[in-house]
Order: structure tokens, then C-alpha cells, then sequence
């Protein structure tokens, strides 16, 4: 039998960085992420890093690039105890684009959110459902 060709999830996600390092300290030191591979890739560098099912691809090119319109906005990651966890990042430095978590009842059955961004401006939204 033939197994059916189809999308299964997602892999990863991309995200350009001017510096791998400082992007690597970012993600592992103050987000809690962990760095699985890096490794060079023809003029880039590539490393990846992982929290639960959240698997991040940081790439730095010989030529860095910022965020132009039309490519992702923002990255959204789950998160359990939204409130403590953005009190913990606001006192490691970490600059978030609202002063307080948002409440949203009539989104996807009632979430939680905050962004904030990453050090090359990288936007992140923590996202937790409450109702669940």
C-alpha cells in the first residue's frame, strides 16, 4: 500500500541573526532553549535550539539581511504561567512591546499574550491558552 503523500507538522522555524553567538546566549540563557547542532553550512552558520516541541533554526550569513514586509512577522510560542515567566525576562533585560500580558476570551477559546523581541529585533509572542 502506498503511503499518502501530506504535510505532518511543523519542522522548524527560520530566523536570520547577525551574530549566532549572541543569538545562541539569547535563546539559552535568558529564554531557556537548548542548543542542539551548530554547525557551519557553506557561508552560514547554522545552530539549532529546542524547548519542547518548539525547534528553532538560527542562521548567520556572510551578507545579514534585516526583516523585510512580506516574510513571518513573529514567532508565537505556548507557554504555561505567562505572568511569572515575562516578570522573570523583564528582570534579565528582555524588552517586551507592552507593559502588561493581554487577556483575549474570544480568541481561540480564551489566550493570554505578550511579545516582545530578540536581539536582532526578532518579534516572539508568548501565548497561553486559559482555557484549557
Amino acid at each position: 500500500m502506498a503511503e499518502t503523500a501530506k504535510i505532518t507538522g511543523l519542522a522548524h522555524i527560520g530566523i536570520k541573526v547577525k551574530d549566532v553567538d549572541a543569538s545562541i546566549k539569547f535563546y539559552t540563557e535568558i529564554l531557556g532553549f537548548e542548543l542542539t547542532h551548530k554547525q557551519q553550512f557553506g557561508s552560514s552558520v547554522l545552530a539549532f535550539l529546542n524547548a519542547g516541541t518548539c525547534l528553532l533554526e538560527l542562521i548567520q550569513s556572510a551578507v545579514y539581511e534585516p526583516r523585510t514586509p512580506g516574510q513571518v512577522d513573529h514567532v508565537a510560542v505556548e507557554v504555561k504561567g505567562i505572568e511569572a515567566l515575562v516578570a522573570d525576562l523583564k528582570a534579565k533585560g528582555v524588552h517586551f512591546l507592552s507593559d502588561d500580558v493581554s487577556l483575549c476570551p474570544n480568541l481561540l477559546d480564551g489566550v493570554k499574550n505578550i511579545f516582545f523581541t530578540g536581539p536582532d529585533g526578532e518579534r516572539f509572542e508568548f501565548f497561553e491558552y486559559y482555557n484549557r
